[in-house]
């Protein structure tokens, strides 16, 4: 074990960092229209444009009707819906293998490690499924609380779970405002780039090991 490793916790970002961030605009597309650039773009644009509230525990109907609306479309039927659902969730079991391996790695060095990310219920209860969410100790979605990254009230909340002062923790998430937001509450941030990244970082703070074996 790393020196620091038994005094440090790990809260971990999803989107960006285990899984791709967003589902398939020109899968979208094709459900709900004739997957033409134009519609490609305006899906795009309407997923991000609602995926806070679908985060903050407005249902999937709500969200992807929205979507629908912004692109001029009419409202998704029971069928379409269902496609987009599992299209979106799918992403969850397609995590990347490297950084699945640090998780692991950090697991059996005995860091105590959490999820914070802004996930609706649809996706927060499909990483539960998930072989690579069972090394995680603590999971902690924006829908369950009504409130997402990077507002103060979630990061609270992770400290709670978390059970350790905010000075022991440290947040890895792919976007900047998301990771100073933590640090503004007395938390250790690194802004994710890849996992070699993360993982040399770590190791320069004491939690891991220069070499380890114990990668899976």
């Amino acid at each position: 074990m790393a020196k620091d490793a038994a005094s440090q916790a790990l809260l971990f970002d999803v989107g960006g960092v285990i899984v791709k961030a967003h589902p398939d605009p020109q899968f979208v597309a094709n459900l709900i229209g004739d997957g033409a650039p134009s519609l490609v773009s305006l899906v795009d644009q309407a997923m991000w444009a609602h995926r806070d509230s679908y985060d903050a525990g407005c249902s999937d109907r709500e969200f992807w009707d929205q979507v629908a609306g912004d692109c001029g479309k009419a409202e998704v039927t029971d069928h379409v819906l269902s496609q987009l659902v599992a299209h979106d969730v799918a992403r969850m079991h397609h995590p990347d293998d490297i950084t699945v391996a640090l998780i692991n790695e950090l697991h059996a060095e005995g860091v105590r490690l959490g999820i914070l990310s802004n996930a609706p219920k649809s996706i927060a209860e499909e990483i539960r499924k998930t072989a690579w969410a069972k090394p995680f100790d603590e999971l902690i979605f924006s829908h369950e609380h009504h409130v997402n990254k990077p507002s103060r009230g979630i990061y609270r909340e992770a400290v709670k779970q978390m059970g350790v002062p905010a000075d022991q923790l440290i947040f890895i998430d792919d976007r900047k405002r998301n990771v100073r937001a933590a640090e503004l509450l007395g938390m250790g941030g690194i802004i994710w780039e890849s996992a070699a990244q993360v993982r040399e970082e770590l190791v320069s703070r004491g939690i891991l090991p220069v070499t380890s074996t114990k990668s899976a």
